[in-house]
C-alpha cells in the first residue's frame, strides 16, 4: 500500500493500493478474489479535527512564544543601544560645550594681552605661562610640568612678590578653563564608555543570532506539528480503509455464500425437471405400450365378434351348445363395448 500525504490536512489524501484476498464459498474449492482502487480525500474520512485543530494552535501557540520572546530580547537589546547611543549624544554634546569654553577663555586672554599691551616675547608674559604650567599642569599648552633651574627660581621669586592684574586676570580665566578641561575630559571618558557598551552589545548580538535561531526553531515546531497532523491523517485514512475494506469482504462473502445457495436451488429445479421428464416420458411410454395392447385386442376382439355374428346370422349353431353360444356371443359383444370405451377414455386422458 502506497499512501502519499500534502503538509496540510485539507490537503487530498491520494491512496492507491491492491489487495487480493481468498474469500472461499461453503462446500466450494474455488476462491474467490477480491480486488480494490481506492481514492481517499480527507474531507471525506471521520478525522478528529478537534485533535488536529488543537495540535496545529500548540504548534503556533510555542512557534509564536519562540519568535516573540527573542523579540523581547532583541527590542531590549535595541533599547539599550538606543540608550547608550542617546547618552553617547548628550556626551559629544557635552564635550563641544566645554570645547567652546576653553576657547572662549583663551579668546578672552589673548584680548587681556592686547588690551594690556603685553607682548608674546616679554617677561611679564613668560611669568605668566611659567605660572600656568605650576598651577594647571593639566591644561593642553602646559603639559609639561618639569621644570628648569632657572625657572624654579623664578616660580620663588614670583611666589614672593605680587603679580601683575594681567596676570591675575589670566589666572583666573585659567582656572575657569580648567573646570571645562575636566568636564571636556570626563564627557570624553563617558562617550568612550557608551560607545563600548554599544559596540559589545552588538557584537554579542552577532554571536548569539537570537532572532534567527528563534526562528529556526519556530519553522522546526511547525514542521514537526506537521508530521504529527500528517501522521494523525495517514492513521485515520488507514482505519477507515480497513473498515471499509472489511465491510466489503463481508459483503462479499455474504454474496458468494447468496449465491452458492441460489445456484444450489437451480441445480434442485434442474434436477426435478430432469426427474419428472423422465417420469412423464415412462407414462408416455407405458400409455403407448397400452394403448398399442387395447387396439390390438380390440382388432381381436372385433374380428372375433364379427366371426360370431357372421355365424349366428348364418344360423350356425354348435352341437348341443346353441343358446349357449349366442348367450356367449352377446356378452362378448357387451364386452367389446366397454373395452372400446375405456380405450376412448385413455386418448381423452392422454390429451389432457
Amino acid at each position: 500500500m502506497q499512501i502519499k500525504v500534502g503538509s496540510n490536512e485539507n490537503q487530498a489524501i491520494y491512496t492507491n493500493f491492491q489487495t487480493q484476498e481468498k474469500a472461499a464459498a461453503e462446500g466450494s474449492q474455488n476462491g474467490e478474489k477480491l480486488q480494490r482502487k481506492t481514492i481517499i480525500f480527507a474531507g471525506d474520512l471521520p478525522l478528529h479535527k478537534d485533535s488536529i485543530t488543537l495540535r496545529r494552535q500548540q504548534a503556533q501557540k510555542k512557534a509564536k512564544e519562540l519568535v516573540q520572546n527573542a523579540w523581547d530580547v532583541d527590542r531590549k537589546t535595541d533599547q539599550s543601544i538606543a540608550k547608550y547611543e542617546a547618552l553617547a549624544e548628550e556626551q559629544k554634546k557635552e564635550i563641544l560645550v566645554n570645547r567652546d569654553r576653553i576657547l572662549e577663555c583663551r579668546d578672552r586672554k589673548e584680548n587681556l594681552r592686547e588690551g594690556y599691551g603685553v607682548e608674546k616675547d616679554s617677561q611679564e608674559q613668560k611669568d605668566l605661562e611659567l605660572l600656568e604650567r605650576r598651577y594647571y599642569p593639566n591644561n593642553g599648552e602646559f603639559a609639561d610640568v618639569d621644570f628648569t633651574k632657572e625657572e624654579r627660581e623664578r616660580l620663588k621669586e614670583l611666589e614672593g612678590g605680587p603679580l601683575t592684574e594681567y596676570q591675575q586676570r589670566c589666572l583666573e580665566i585659567d582656572g575657569e578653563e580648567q573646570i571645562f578641561k575636566i568636564r571636556e575630559g570626563r564627557a570624553e571618558s563617558a562617550l568612550g564608555a557608551y560607545n563600548g557598551a554599544v559596540r559589545s552589545i552588538k557584537q554579542e548580538r552577532l554571536k548569539s543570532h537570537e532572532m534567527t535561531d528563534a526562528q529556526n526553531n519556530a519553522k522546526k515546531v511547525m514542521e514537526q506539528a506537521s508530521k504529527d497532523i500528517q501522521g494523525m491523517l495517514l492513521d485515520e485514512a488507514k482505519d477507515h480503509v480497513d473498515e471499509t475494506y472489511e465491510e466489503t469482504r463481508e459483503e462479499a462473502e455474504e454474496k458468494a455464500e447468496e449465491k452458492e445457495a441460489e445456484e444450489e436451488k437451480i441445480e434442485l429445479r434442474k434436477e426435478q425437471k430432469e426427474l419428472m421428464e423422465a417420469r412423464i416420458d415412462e407414462v408416455r411410454e407405458e400409455s403407448h405400450e397400452t394403448e398399442e395392447a387395447s387396439r390390438e385386442q380390440e382388432k381381436d376382439a372385433r374380428e372375433e365378434a364379427a366371426f360370431l355374428k357372421d355365424m349366428a346370422e348364418a344360423g350356425m349353431n354348435v352341437a348341443g351348445a346353441g343358446d349357449a353360444v349366442n348367450a356367449e356371443i352377446k356378452d362378448m359383444l357387451n364386452k367389446l363395448k366397454l373395452i372400446e370405451a375405456d380405450i376412448k377414455g385413455i386418448e381423452v386422458d392422454e390429451e389432457i
